[in-house]
């Protein structure tokens, strides 16, 4: 388990990406909105004008960047091994960096299939054979 979520090597599914990535990224954001509100984060708005505050704790503060850290590398490591499956090199992970086009890169590793057999990163994780290949016993 601690492999499929922080390992670099390998390949992983679509479905498997999909499902693991959804639960990362929902860590990641109730993660997020928790350690903000924790944080002191504060917005008060009246007619005339927005007010934010903010009155963090050290200790909380510390806890947030561990857990945002270990979420990130998490969904780095999900995205990695399913371009690794797809056939091309996991720096192609770069390209969800941008803003909102981690939301592009998702559906497009959601729906590219991998390749059929082993390819240079590993085993195929359906365990298909290529076509022509000799069938294992």
């Amino acid at each position: 388990m601690l492999n499929f979520f922080f390992g670099f090597k390998g390949r992983i599914r679509r479905s498997n990406y999909f499902f693991g990535a959804l639960v990362a990224g929902f860590l990641w954001s109730v993660l997020c909105l928790s350690g903000a509100a924790a944080m002191g984060l504060r917005v008060d708005e009246s007619l005339q004008d927005t007010v934010v505050t903010f009155d963090p704790n050290a200790g909380v503060v510390a806890v947030a960047v561990v857990t945002a850290f270990f979420a990130l590398w998490s969904l780095l490591a999900l995205t990695v091994k399913r371009w690794h499956d797809v056939g091309v090199t996991g720096w192609f992970s770069i390209l969800s960096t941008p803003p909102f086009a981690n939301g592009v890169v998702f559906l497009i590793l959601c729906l590219l299939p991998g390749t059929t057999g082993a390819n240079r990163y590993g085993e195929d994780p359906r365990g298909r054979q290529p076509l022509g290949a000799p069938a294992t016993a």
